[in-house]
């Protein structure tokens, strides 16, 4: 009877649209023929795509959102290729922005603003400052900016381009690197076979019912023979039409693996070897997951994990002794004894059961619902007890399988259970390349967590990856994996007793291109920011090399490297004395793109070096008035306008103070104050140039008599942020040291500011008359007394009520001392019917920390 046909749909490849802002999914259409028997025959094959359009793709887009967005939409993608999709999102972004018919100008030239008042316009990509602005702030004429943003573009596509092909670079090796190990295994598979048909005759498919009958006789051998030679028929792929449309073949066999598999490993790898051969087909998994061939299999390597377990406990023989043994026996060191060379047989028998097992259920968790099975069976343990064995393959096979399964958090923390990392680190480094890849590889994915990072230098990783570094094949891995230790802090002087700086300097300045090297820049920025690991790298003549290559190449990357190096205190910073100047040339540039801008502009920032002409600096190069074109609020990106606010800060001493008046800076940075109020960041650095700016008589002038500034100092007194009130706090004592006037005030400020409760309930009485009395007055009266506006004290209520201390009409509280705070207050008046008043007035004056009570007040 001819068997039901049923179309079939198997995803492919993910690919971007060669021109069009669209995704292409290829698929393969299959016509499938399924038998009475269950089996499944493909009769037709058609290859077609879809395309997913995204046109309205921009800068702004939210790619991961966009990503699953499509990945739930589209029923041709699986759940699991959601970064896949991520990725080429982002490759389209950039093509995106690289192709607009109107390109953003990269460089960073605001809007011309006048100084005096606030931008009335934000700052578009697009537009162009006129050429008689430029020429007045930057002393650039239109036709210079409008190279400069030709320039820009031109480099930042070629930026593009780079970072492109590193991607295709990196993506060509990591496919050939998988290519590589599916070959290995496969050829692995085909030894074991070879071992396995070595035992018996050849098979033939015409004897396939005597095959079949063999596998019911009593006798074991005859069982073990005759699953040999079936398996022997699977491993041509021309039989699989035949095999598979027998009724009772798959059955009969996953029935014998049940039942009679722990009385021989022997019958276990033959029947293994079958589902094996089937499973390296993803559409004949159905058939392998109907005959719980996949839960078998665990069951199986369970088993053999405990025999293993078992023969270690009542022996203390391990596979990794024997396999030592053996080894030192084939060079004629010593000689195998007979219960030795049993054993040897035993474990190589058992290698390769486990071998086959866990290549299928490889296979078999290209299903995530499959994988998430496997896990909860400890699929993770039993490979991580792969790791004591002394099988090369097994072990590129286990470690292959575990990083697999390592992107999965619940996967990653079975694996710290197991101690995966101290098992690992034995084979780093170890002879075989391919092994240590895997190895490395599995370890780059562990290094994620933080506590497992833990694990790897406790295990010594920094000093093993060092020795790797300069190795070709392992370079980009052992940096990744260098670099994510990196992020620790506490671990960043571990490399300073180590060969990694040298070796980072000498890999930065013999690359030609760091976009293609993306974990050797992390890494040296990251090192860089230690202060012992910048002074190795600035070692010799490094440092000035190192600048010199910065300053030739113009590479953003560097000065990043270069910007962190500008950060350390002594002799490092004192080395950027000579290149100053240079570095202000260079940010002038009209081609510079707005990636250097920033370093540059940041290097800058933060060398404040004291016995540097700055004065001379700001004079040659007119920087206040170029600086004060990028200032203002609007007009350039928020990280441009925190380096500017930073480096006016640093320029801005004895003889630079008149300068920065006339420039408008100083008003400018007041405005900003109030436009970035909720930006710790921005409030924190603004704070720390006021504090410059008030050590000077010009600049400290003008921020008192023509802003709000020790308002607002007052006021962040209160900031939640630490370092914010402890800049704002040394700002109020520079005024108060210098200005007697302001000094009043400023106490009077801060008191208010750090009573500012107590005053809002003293500024609303409670059923008495408020008695209210000026800081330079008495205390208030009880009942309506009438004392000058401005006090806080309260009269007593003409009820016998006890309120607010008071006892049926008792004195009011009186009001504060004099003007200077320090004298005694006399208590309110009594109540009006006569009782004494309790309520008496604060001695001592609210400037004292300790307070003491008044005399008591007069009856009423």
């Amino acid at each position: 009877m001819a068997g039901e046909v049923k179309k079939k749909i198997k995803p492919g490849a993910i690919e971007l649209h060669p021109e069009e802002l669209a995704i292409v999914v290829q698929y393969e259409v299959q016509e499938v023929s399924t038998g009475a028997d269950g089996a499944q025959t493909i009769l037709n094959r058609e290859q077609t795509s879809k395309k997913i359009s995204v046109k309205s793709l921009n800068d702004k887009t939210n790619i991961p959102i966009l990503a699953k967005e499509i990945v739930d939409k589209c029923k041709l993608i699986h759940p699991s290729k959601v970064g896949q999709v991520e990725q080429l999102l982002y490759d389209l972004q950039q093509r995106a922005s690289s192709n607009n018919a109107s390109p953003p100008s990269p460089s960073p030239v605001p809007t011309p603003v006048a100084a005096a008042t606030p931008a009335s316009d934000n700052f578009t990509p697009d537009s162009t400052p006129s050429a008689n602005s430029n020429a007045s702030s930057n002393g650039q004429s239109g036709k210079s900016s409008s190279s400069r943003s030709s320039r820009s573009s031109n480099t930042s596509k070629a930026a593009a381009a780079a970072q492109a092909t590193a991607k295709v670079a990196r993506a060509e090796q990591e496919a050939a690197e998988r290519l590589e190990l599916q070959q290995r295994r496969q050829m692995q598979a085909s030894q074991i076979f070879k071992v396995q048909q070595r035992l018996y005759e050849n098979a033939f498919l015409d004897n396939l019912d005597e095959y079949v009958e063999g596998l019911y006789e009593e006798e074991m051998p005859k069982k073990v023979r005759a699953t040999g030679m079936i398996s022997q028929l699977f491993r041509n792929t021309e039989n699989f039409e035949t095999l598979l449309r027998h009724e009772t073949l798959l059955g009969t066999l996953a029935r014998m693996l049940r039942e009679d598999g722990k009385r021989s490993i022997d019958l276990c790898t033959n029947i293994i070897s079958v589902f094996f051969s089937i499973s390296n087909f993803t559409q004949f998994h159905g058939l392998i997951m109907a005959n719980q061939i996949g839960a078998l299999t665990m069951d199986l390597v369970d088993l053999e994990i405990k025999r293993t377990e078992h023969r270690v406990m009542e022996e203390g023989i391990s596979p990794a002794m024997v396999a030592q043994k053996a080894l030192e026996a084939s060079q004629g060191q010593v000689q195998l004894g007979e219960r030795e060379k049993k054993l040897l047989a035993l474990i190589q028998k058992q290698d390769r059961l486990l071998y086959i097992c866990l290549y299928m259920l490889l296979n078999l968790a290209e299903d995530v619902e499959v994988e998430r099975k496997m896990k909860k069976k400890n699929v993770v343990v039993y490979l991580v007890k792969m790791l004591d064995r002394s099988n090369v393959e097994l072990l590129i096979l286990a470690t292959t399988f575990l990083k697999k399964l390592s992107i999965y958090k619940e996967n990653k923390e079975k694996m710290a259970e197991c101690s995966i990392v101290e098992k690992l680190m034995k084979f780093v480094p170890v002879l075989n390349d391919v092994l240590l890849m895997s190895v490395l590889r599995l370890l780059h994915n562990l290094s994620f967590d933080s506590t497992l990072r833990d694990e790897m230098v406790k295990f010594g990783i920094i000093p093993k990856a060092v020795d790797m570094m300069t190795a070709p094949r392992f370079q980009p891995v052992v940096l990744g994996l260098l670099y994510h230790v990196s992020m620790e802090d506490r671990f960043k002087t571990f490399f300073t007793f180590s060969d990694c700086v040298p070796k980072m300097y000498d890999m930065l300045m013999r690359v030609q291109d760091l976009r293609q090297t993306p974990e050797l820049i992390a890494l040296a920025v990251n090192l860089t920011q230690h202060p012992r690991n910048a002074e190795v790298l600035c070692e010799g003549d490094r440092f000035d090399r190192l600048v010199r290559r910065a300053f030739q190449t113009c590479d953003e990357l560097l000065f990043k490297v270069v910007r962190n190096l500008s950060q350390q205190e002594g002799g490092v910073k004192r080395r950027f004395g000579p290149y100053v100047e240079q570095l202000v040339t260079l940010l002038k540039a009209p081609d510079i793109t707005a990636e250097l801008f920033v370093e540059v502009l940041g290097t800058l920032a933060n060398l404040y070096i004291p016995e540097f002409d700055y004065m001379g600096l700001v004079m040659k190069h007119n920087l206040l008035n170029f600086l004060a074109t990028y200032a203002q609020p609007g007009a350039v990106d928020d990280d441009i306008l925190l380096e500017v606010i930073m480096f006016v800060g640093v320029l801005c001493n004895e003889g630079t103070a008149l300068p920065l008046v006339e420039s408008r800076l100083v008003n400018t940075l007041f405005v900003l104050m109030g436009e970035k109020k909720e930006d710790d960041e921005f409030v924190l650095q603004i704070a720390f140039s006021f504090h410059k700016f008030l050590l000077y008589e010009e600049t400290r002038h003008a921020l008192l008599h023509y802003t709000q500034v020790v308002y607002y100092l007052v006021d962040l007194l209160q900031d939640k942020n630490r370092e914010v009130r402890k800049v704002a706090d040394q700002c109020l004592d520079i005024i108060m040291d210098t200005d007697e006037e302001w000094a009043i005030r400023i106490r009077n400020l801060k008191f208010e500011s750090f009573n500012q409760e107590w005053l809002e309930i003293a500024s609303h009485p409670q059923d008495g008359g408020s008695s209210n009395a000026v800081l330079n007055g008495n205390g208030g009266g009880g009942g309506m007394g009438n004392a000058r506006v401005n006090a806080h004290g309260y009269g007593g209520a003409d009820d016998a009520e006890m309120d607010y201390g008071m006892v049926g009409g008792g004195g009011g509280y009186g009001g504060y001392g004099n003007g200077d705070l320090d004298h005694d207050m006399s208590g309110g008046a009594g109540g009006s019917d006569g009782d004494v008043g309790i309520g008496a007035g604060w001695g001592q004056g609210l400037s004292e920390d300790d307070m003491m009570m008044g005399s008591t007040g007069t009856p009423g």
